[in-house]
């Protein structure tokens, strides 16, 4: 018969034993700085790309010209994550410029997600919006969902998403000028 003290003995090492050493170990690859990284992939580097307080003005003037209203800005252009927001009465407008590490990943993902769990809902579906994001098969690098009043689009590792709110403006309408507004931003934010 075993004694309570050797089988208390046991348990006790065995659990110990598991426990580690109090080190951060793990099998998920480190980069050379110690974060770890999803989607580890050639291109997805974090750019210095961003929504400068000129664009964002420019931006106001392409939108200004298409409500037929002044408009106010907004700027916020630091890199790698910048926004212009535009206000005015009946608009609202929001051009969101992620250049971080992956986020051409992230938009991917977000378009997947939006996908499953909207999926059955058409204005809550990812509508695909050619000649916005990069080039591609069947346009999948821009996507428009009409319940949201949102385009996101994506061309190398920028990902920029517009949400385009403008009273009166029918949704293939505010489409469209999401969409010119997405060509613009990419331009204004190539450098």
């Amino acid at each position: 018969m075993i004694s309570w003290r050797i089988l208390t003995a046991c348990i006790v090492l065995a659990a110990l034993a598991g426990c580690g050493s109090g080190s951060e170990t793990s099998s998920t690859p480190s980069g050379p700085d110690g974060n770890r990284y999803f989607g580890d992939h050639p291109g997805q580097a974090e750019t210095k790309a961003a929504i400068g307080s000129g664009d964002c003005r420019a931006l106001r003037r392409a939108t200004e010209r298409e409500v037929g209203s002044s408009l106010k800005t907004q700027s916020e252009p630091t890199p790698p994550s910048s926004r212009c927001l535009l206000r005015g009465r009946g608009v609202s407008v929001s051009i969101y410029l992620d250049a971080a590490y992956a986020a051409r990943q992230r938009y991917y993902n977000r378009m997947v997600e939006q996908d499953q769990f909207y999926g059955p809902d058409p204005a809550k579906h990812p509508h695909p919006v050619p000649g916005v994001g990069d080039p591609g098969a069947y346009g999948h690098t821009a996507s428009w969902i009409p319940a949201l009043s949102t385009l996101y689009a994506v061309r190398g590792n920028r990902w920029l998403t517009v949400a385009y709110s403008v009273a009166g403006a029918s949704r293939p309408r505010r489409q469209a000028m999401a969409a010119a507004l997405a060509r613009r931003a990419f331009r204004l934010t190539a450098r």
